[in-house]
């Protein structure tokens, strides 16, 4: 058993435990919003808008704070940037108890925002640095997994906290978690094994891959593009679905945070399951299971739009398929993402990239809200969900493909 730094290449499965206890907390924090929203909204005396704009201001600090984070995540590795994010988004989430106005929760959703910028591109990186590529996608997809397991808990749990405590002490039990979160990752993750033929680590150099080189991809930027769709369409979905739920199908809160929680649960099985397919199933192939996704996310939501109020018990089906196709894509997106960015250059290429899609996450929340409030109906919004998800479609066809040896 080859080993770097005393540690045998089975590590690499205790450090998948800790880049998804590390990237869980992303979306405990963002996620928080939408099954607190109809306490927001009474509580506060919000609009639809107003609650997706929180949603929002965590999206834009993410944003701000991604790409540059993935260049440092290039240049020192993994642990500490994953460690302060972990330490800045707990810290305000524990803030957020405090929040005396509406203004300071979104100042402090947005440095949230900041604070989780930091760990997308380094858990992405600790994948690429650990597992080889009959591995990738598939690992990517579990790790993808704490995205949904994330809303799984907050829709599960949150909304019972509010209704027995308060919706502050919601926060408070997040910030708490981020930061033990935080204090195991520094503990647990170390540097990868270095020249083994599992791990990517092989014996060759490494090559540094510019930031210019990023910048002129291709694919990259096509990438970004689709990921904004598809985002868009996902963290709408998450902040407004109990809303919708409660106001025009009349489901009561905790039903509708159990129907939130069921989609989610979809897209985490779907996460893994989609990379398996890419690498086993379709060799490596990762742009056609990407459209198999977007393709099924227009369609949920075109029925959803057009049929909502009159699907019965097929809500419940419609609900599943929706999860898959429009939380499942993430794994996928990531992998390619990385591969096309190199071992030296996953972070840029995943930060670059991802600015996209956390473009379609800030807008996403508050540009449906929009929508319901100056349509007075769903309708409307739900459509403009199905032609984004048609609309990645059509970009994944101009990606091309290749083999990739990192």
């Amino acid at each position: 058993m080859v080993q770097a730094e005393g540690i045998p290449h089975r590590y690499r499965w205790v450090i998948l435990g800790v880049l998804w206890s590390a990237y869980i907390v992303v979306f405990l924090h963002r996620l928080s919003i939408g099954p607190l929203a109809p306490f927001f909204k009474d509580g506060l005396g919000l609009s639809s808008t107003q609650v997706g704009l929180l949603m929002s201001a965590a999206s834009f600090g993410y944003m701000l704070s991604i790409f540059p984070i993935g260049w440092v995540v290039d240049k020192i590795g993994a642990r500490w940037p994953m460690v302060a994010g972990e330490l800045i988004a707990g810290t305000c989430m524990i803030a957020l108890f405090f929040a005396a106005s509406y203004r300071w929760l979104l100042i402090l959703m947005f440095v949230t925002g900041v604070g989780c910028g930091f760990l997308l591109p380094s858990t992405t990186q600790g994948v690429i640095a650990w597992f080889p590529l009959r591995e990738r996608a598939t690992v990517m997809g579990l790790k993808q997994t704490a995205v949904n397991i994330g809303g799984i808990i907050t829709a599960a749990t949150l909304p019972t906290i509010a209704l027995a405590l308060g919706w502050r002490y919601g926060f408070l039990f997040l910030g708490i978690i981020s930061i033990a979160i935080g204090a195991t990752a520094l503990i647990l993750y170390k540097a990868p094994p270095m020249g083994s033929s599992g791990s990517v680590g092989s014996a060759t150099p490494d090559t540094a891959v510019s930031l210019l080189e990023i910048l002129k991809s291709r694919e990259i930027w096509l990438l970004a593009l689709c990921g904004l769709c598809l985002t868009w369409v996902e963290m709408a979905m998450i902040a407004h679905l109990v809303l919708y739920l409660t106001e025009v199908l009349l489901f009561g809160v905790v039903a509708a945070g159990g129907l939130l929680a069921m989609t989610e649960a979809a897209g985490a099985i779907a996460r893994p399951g989609s990379g398996f397919l890419s690498d086993r199933v379709f060799g490596g192939n990762r742009k056609q299971v990407y459209i198999l996704i977007a393709g099924t996310a227009s369609i949920m939501c075109l029925i959803v739009g057009l049929f909502g109020p009159y699907l019965s018990w097929a809500l419940y089906p419609v609900l599943l398929l929706l999860g898959i196709g429009g939380i499942a894509f993430g794994g996928i997106q990531l992998t390619l993402l990385a591969e096309f960015g190199g071992r030296r250059g996953a972070g840029k290429a995943v930060g670059l990239g991802s600015m996209g899609a956390l473009a379609g996450s800030a807008l996403g929340p508050a540009l449906f809200g929009y929508i319901v409030d100056t349509s007075g109906s769903y309708n409307l919004a739900w459509l403009s969900l199905a032609f984004l998800a048609a609309l990645c479609v059509f970009l994944l066809l101009f990606v091309r493909e290749r083999k990739r040896k990192i």
